[in-house]
């Protein structure tokens, strides 16, 4: 590029009255400064040009310009004539936009400096720089403001500049440089401004570091994208770990504070996931993502209402959006409140008909209900929509064998994979729906298939176990048991299943092992639970058995059998108050269980209402007349209530009906002795006995009516065996002491009565009233 002398007399601006002597200094200057006048080139990366200016030579290979033509370029370039060399960014002056660049093999003159006496205003004044690009040009003006001192070195000149004049030089009469020029102030008035020659020098003498280079950024990465991927992945802490590198990158990003409070509720972190989606709130308020995490983090806190406020939000925001309305059917389905989460699920099935989950969550909350058939309308749309998760195609399998549909539960059960590991699957899904229909035979040949083709597979062996229980073969259910236990050790269900069958073989401490560790294992565990409790009621532990009870009660709803066993347990911790409650529920599920009144009986009588006790025996007879323990039952109610008569007949019916049934012997035994009908009170007695040889209500009672039969020796017999097993009763030790007067042995009835007195004082005190009346003269001296 050949330097070009432009005298700007008219077509930039010089003033078109200038003289001929005006003209010769520009001249003159122009040849006395260009030498040290260079063009500043601006590039990037690749060396496409991006700016230009230009700048002045003011000491060997050093340049000055303005800074505000480099700033922010990768590469800078100064060019004299066409020939541009690398320059390097030295040092600045950012108020004056006074930039220092180093310009090694630069052979350039350096520009003279004024030293003295700074212009006046009216002082010519000439501007050499590239303006437009064209090649360096000179034009000629008046200093129009003398130099400012504040805040930095500047004047004023009227000579002309166009873009890319920037950081040229201003020269006076002499050639010397008496300012930079920097700006054009105002539009069409000639004014334009330019920094001293003092802030020139202060730049050689020293300056502040430019700032680092400018790179070109990398490209961005996609943050919300690999979110989103994260989130399928349900990687939590990496979604965290992600989030966090977003929000230095992007502060003011919502989406990466959202991203960070969903990571931190997944992780339980609810107070710091809180805070980070209220921060992505504040950022941006209409942010339905951030909406909607907030909701579930305040339901998590236990904040139902505050939640809820949330979601009526997100409704506000985007009433068409079927989220809030999933999350509600949701939280409602945990409470049990399953009318009401139903219309939720379908609010969102009407607001998005093609989101699979949507459907899915109504078909689980029907099948809940016991709605199967439209459950299985449901799970069909939501399998239709999109790939569901086993759990949900298993249960819909299930459905289908239900209703006669095989068909479709094989296609469904079998799944995409193939194999005989899916066909064993398929088995067990119709051997499910085949027990649930009670066909026993079918379902087990199909469970025996399931384990053939899957012999890995740990339900198909517990289904297997499930239906030889129902079959009455419980030593086959163990070992069936036992080979799914062996291949889940640690799920929940194999152990709660291994545990009841190992309660009906009376392996009670086993099955109370298997049920506690099932419960640890999943403590929401239900049939953890169930079996837990029946075990130990079954082992005579009512106390545990009551608490078990009580955990399952609180994790769903239990069947009205499951509540008998409940109460049962709460008589045998001594509370038939709260048995009776417990028993009201099971009454109002099903008032025609069989087990529920033979129960409530159970509990009326332990209350001593024998008249209650009596109306729900006579409720069990409705049900079942031939049940050994209603007419057993009656009859003693009956003697409770004092009449005897009428009681002997349903006792002697109940053991008619059992005669195997040690307890209507005693309570028939018990009826006869009140009636005085001692010979077959004994029978009665004896007979319980050979059936229950520990029966001590039986042995007492028959102690007392050998004595009333005047058959001392046999009474002291049946008495001592007693006190064997209760050492110091005082009521059978009574008994000894009279079989003792019965035959006039006065030594061993008084030696008997003083063991009485030392063991019981106030029933011997009874006891010696009644003999000093009946007339036994050696009562007297025994002690009082």
């Amino acid at each position: 590029m050949k330097p070009m002398a432009w005298v700007l007399a008219g077509a930039l601006g010089a003033t078109s009255g200038m003289v001929a002597a005006e003209t010769d200094d520009a001249k003159r200057v122009f040849s006395l400064a260009s030498p040290s006048v260079v063009t500043v080139r601006t590039e990037d990366d690749k060396g496409v040009a991006e700016g230009q200016g230009s700048g002045v030579v003011v000491a060997p290979q050093r340049v000055v310009t303005n800074c505000h033509v480099i700033e922010n370029a990768p590469v800078i370039r100064v060019f004299v004539g066409d020939k541009g060399l690398p320059a390097v960014w030295l040092r600045r002056n950012a108020i004056q936009d006074l930039c220092l660049l180093q310009v090694d093999g630069l052979g350039a003159a350096s520009a003279r400096l004024r030293e003295g006496a700074v212009p006046a205003v009216g002082e010519p004044v000439f501007a050499v720089g590239n303006p437009l690009g064209f090649g360096l040009a000179v034009s000629a003006g008046l200093v129009a403001v003398a130099e400012q001192a504040q805040p930095q070195p500047y004047l004023v000149s009227t000579a002309p500049q166009s873009p890319g004049s920037s950081g040229g030089g201003l020269f006076d009469r002499e050639g010397r440089l008496v300012g930079v020029t920097r700006a054009i102030l105002g539009t069409g008035q000639n004014l334009n401004m330019a920094m001293s020659a003092a802030g020139v020098a202060a730049l050689l003498a020293g300056g502040d570091v430019p700032p680092p280079p400018v790179r070109a950024p990398a490209p961005e990465k996609p943050w919300l994208a690999d979110a989103e991927a994260l989130i399928r992945s349900e990687d939590w802490g990496a979604l965290e770990t992600h989030a966090r590198a977003w929000m230095v990158a992007q502060p003011g990003s919502a989406p990466a504070h959202a991203a960070l409070g969903q990571a931190l509720l997944r992780q339980q972190r609810l107070p710091e996931a809180e805070a980070a989606l209220r921060r992505a709130l504040e950022i941006d308020p209409f942010f339905f993502w951030a909406w909607t995490h907030l909701a579930l983090v305040q339901y998590a806190r236990g904040e139902p209402v505050a939640a809820e406020a949330s979601l009526a939000k997100l409704d506000v925001i985007h009433p068409a959006n079927s989220e809030s309305a999933v999350r509600r059917a949701e939280w409602l389905r945990g409470q049990k409140r399953l009318e009401e989460a139903r219309v939720q699920a379908k609010e969102a099935v009407r607001r998005s008909p093609g989101w699979m989950s949507a459907w899915r969550l109504l078909g689980q909350i029907e099948d809940e209900m016991g709605h199967h058939q439209d459950a299985v309308r449901a799970l069909a749309a939501a399998a239709r929509l999109g790939e569901v998760d086993g759990a949900v195609r298993s249960r819909l399998a299930e459905l289908y064998a239900q209703s006669g549909k095989v068909e479709e539960a094989s296609r469904l059960s079998a799944g995409a994979e193939g194999g005989r590991r899916e066909q064993g699957r398929t088995q067990l899904v119709l051997g499910l729906g085949e027990l649930n229909r009670g066909r026993l035979g079918p379902a087990e040949e199909a469970m025996r298939k399931a384990v053939d083709l899957a012999p890995g597979l740990a339900d198909a062996w517990s289904g297997l176990a499930v239906v030889l229980m129902r079959l009455g073969r419980p030593q086959e259910a163990e070992a069936a048991a036992e080979k799914a236990v062996d291949l889940a050790p640690t799920h929940a269900d194999m152990l709660a299943n291994r545990a009841g069958v190992r309660m009906e073989l009376n392996k009670l401490p086993a099955a109370i092992q298997d049920a506690h560790r099932a419960v640890e294992l999943d403590p929401k565990s239900l049939q953890g639970w169930r079996m837990l409790s029946l075990a130990y009621l079954k082992a005579g532990k009512p106390r545990e058995a009551a608490m078990a009870f009580q955990k399952l009660d609180g994790l769903g709803s239990m069947t009205p059998d499951e509540l008998v066993s409940w109460a049962e347990a709460m008589i045998g911790t001594g509370n038939p108050d709260q048995a009776l409650v417990i028993l009201r529920r099971a009454e109002a599920a099903d008032p025609k269980l069989l087990r529920m009144c033979l129960t409530t009986a159970k509990a009326l009588g332990a209350k001593g209402d024998p008249a209650g006790a009596l109306a729900y025996e006579e409720r069990a007879l409705e049900i079942d007349p031939v049940n050994v323990l209603a007419w057993s039952g009656k009859g003693y109610a009956l003697m409770r209530l004092g009449r005897l008569s009428e009681a002997i007949e349903p006792l002697e019916t109940a053991v008619r009906l059992d005669p195997n049934m040690a307890n209507a012997w005693i309570n028939l035994g018990e009826a006869q002795l009140r009636s005085r009908n001692l010979g077959r009170a004994i029978q009665s007695l004896e007979k319980a006995l050979t059936l229950s040889p520990t029966a001590q209500d039986a042995r007492y009672y028959l102690a007392q009516a050998y004595l009333g039969a005047r058959l001392p020796r046999k009474a002291r017999e049946n008495a001592q065996t007693l006190l064997e097993k209760q050492p110091g009763a005082a009521p059978v030790m009574t008994l000894v002491v009279l079989s003792h007067l019965m035959e006039n042995n006065i030594s061993a009835a008084t030696e008997s009565y003083q063991q009485l007195f030392a063991r019981a004082p106030e029933a011997a005190r009874k006891l010696r009233g009644q003999a000093v009346s009946s007339g036994v003269a050696a009562a007297r001296d025994w002690p009082e």
